[in-house]
């Protein structure tokens, strides 16, 4: 009886991980939402090139993997060519929300255990992956490699938006390390889990290697209480200030799963990655 419930438990919180990323069950509103924040992004300004972002988060529970999936999902609408790069090394999690199966990935590649660039496309169309490989004991290093260089400009050959998850700021530089590598950094901020001392302390991080924050998406919103009550079913994710929300408790997040990883063989050198080839199909 025990395993009755125990699987029919996963297979709820399954779901509920599923009906997160956008899809056509997503409401109207969410995904009103997350097309605020497209519109946003195509107007920042990009001569016509790849547009290279960084998503980023002050702590671990901000909700940067998901809004970062559902942000290229919305790109991705448009008819855009869209790659979503996981450089969170230390703790990867979109190729297990995107249900792909390939374990190669981004770390393979920086550390030349792989000849090729193992771009995978998704079950929505137009949207590719390149998953974050094997735990390296090393993820800053390879972050701010010019082998990494390489990769990003082999990629923007080959698509219109490519967006890059990274670890939370304040616990691991990896994301800082990338201010010049991408033309902006999208700044996920939760309410009820960041406060303004933990996101002041990122934003100062980002500030001091002249990084650009192309915007602040403020999501898990209580329509209830942060003023949205005249707009009804719009109040659960948008763009907020970040010196606006004091909630949470600062240093609860340093807790973390933001290890390094072991048994990796480092075999990284600054030797040119092989250009990319037709994505993978994921089955």
């Amino acid at each position: 009886m025990n395993k009755t419930m125990n699987k029919k438990n996963k297979k709820n919180v399954s779901g509920l991980k599923e009906f997160k990323v956008l899809n056509e069950k997503t409401t109207f509103s969410v995904k009103e939402a997350y097309n605020t924040v497209r519109t946003n992004l195509l107007y920042s300004g990009h001569a016509g090139k790849c547009a290279i972002f960084a998503v980023c988060g002050a702590s671990e529970n901000a909700g940067k993997s998901l809004s970062c999936i559902n942000i290229a999902i919305s790109f991705a609408q448009l008819g855009k060519s869209v790659l979503i790069i996981d450089a969170d090394m230390r703790h990867p999690s979109i190729k297990k929300a995107l249900r792909i199966k390939k374990d190669i990935g981004l770390s393979d590649v920086l550390a030349r255990l792989t000849k090729d660039i193992p771009i995978i496309t998704t079950s929505t169309k137009n949207l590719c992956l390149i998953p974050a490989g094997s735990v390296p004991p090393n993820p800053a290093e390879l972050l701010c490699s010019s082998r990494f260089d390489k990769v990003l400009e082999a990629c923007a050959e080959t698509f219109d938006y490519i967006f890059i998850d990274t670890p939370p700021l304040n616990l691991v530089s990896d994301a800082a390390l990338l201010a010049q590598k991408v033309d902006g950094y999208i700044f996920i901020v939760r309410a009820g889990v960041d406060n303004k001392r933990n996101i002041g302390d990122a934003v100062d991080m980002l500030q001091k290697v002249d990084a650009k924050i192309t915007g602040f998406v403020l999501n898990d919103v209580n329509k209830k209480t942060a003023g949205y009550a005249g707009y009804g079913k719009y109040g659960k994710y948008g763009y907020g200030r970040y010196g606006k929300y004091g909630y949470g408790r600062y240093g609860k997040y340093y807790g973390s799963n933001y290890g390094y990883g072991y048994g990796y063989r480092s075999a990284y050198t600054d030797a040119p990655p092989a250009e990319p080839k037709a994505p993978y199909e994921e089955k």
